[in-house]
């Protein structure tokens, strides 16, 4: 009976071992769920706004960067031609001067506009320093305000409206022989510009959502 008892055994032992076993799951992490392990909280979405915003900033940087490159290019050579015309082949051409005094307008109200795009403008904000990160933000609300409405009313309007009375008056350049009111196109668009710089900062300080500047990547995130 000993060895027969013994047999029995070893064969139930042997059936054990070779029996498939099935896989363990994994023990769930303390706090893991949905959201990825415990740790690794994701960071809070900020509206869905901000995304076509950041790149519509990208795309108006890189509108106002391809501008004033190609108006600088432009204006280095018509400034070239006419010394060269003037000392080289002693006639200077007429237009030269005309055209480089209409290039510097556009260059220098459209590089405002990308100054203030870059937050590359001068300011003094020593005393706005001082105050609590409350006051810092109402400050810097009440700014941006300001300077939409000096965009709104002085270049907008007040652009478009010296446009409208240019063209109406049917004044023309003397050596360029064009509409002078086209000229002056450069003060509404270049107050477009501020506008929307400024509807954007505005929504970053209601948002706390950092915008990007050159060199930062454009994301939705």
């Amino acid at each position: 009976m000993d060895i027969q008892e013994r047999a029995v055994g070893r064969l139930l032992d042997d059936e054990e071992t070779s029996a498939p076993r099935e896989p363990r799951s994994p023990a769930p992490a303390p706090g893991a769920g949905r959201d990825g392990p415990a740790g690794a909280a994701r960071a809070p979405r900020a509206p869905a706004v901000v995304g076509p915003l950041h790149r519509l900033h990208a795309g108006l940087i890189r509108v106002l960067e391809v501008v004033l490159v190609a108006a600088f290019a432009a204006l280095t050579l018509d400034t070239l031609w006419g010394v060269f015309s003037r000392y080289v082949l002693g006639n200077q051409s007429r237009w030269t001067e005309e055209l480089a005094v209409y290039l510097l307008v556009w260059i220098s109200l459209l590089g405002a506009g990308l100054a203030y795009g870059e937050r590359a403008h001068l300011g003094v904000d020593y005393f706005v320093g001082k105050l609590d990160p409350a006051a810092q933000r109402v400050a810097a609300i009440a700014i941006e305000l300001l300077v939409a409405a000096f965009a709104a009313f002085a270049l907008i309007y007040g652009g478009w409206t010296l446009v409208i009375k240019t063209l109406e008056s049917g004044q023309v350049s003397p050596a360029l022989d064009i509409q002078v009111g086209y000229a002056y196109l450069a003060v509404p668009i270049s107050g477009a510009f501020f506008l929307m710089f400024c509807i954007e900062n505005l929504v970053e300080l209601f948002t706390g959502r950092a915008s990007p500047r050159r060199g930062e990547p454009v994301t939705d995130t």
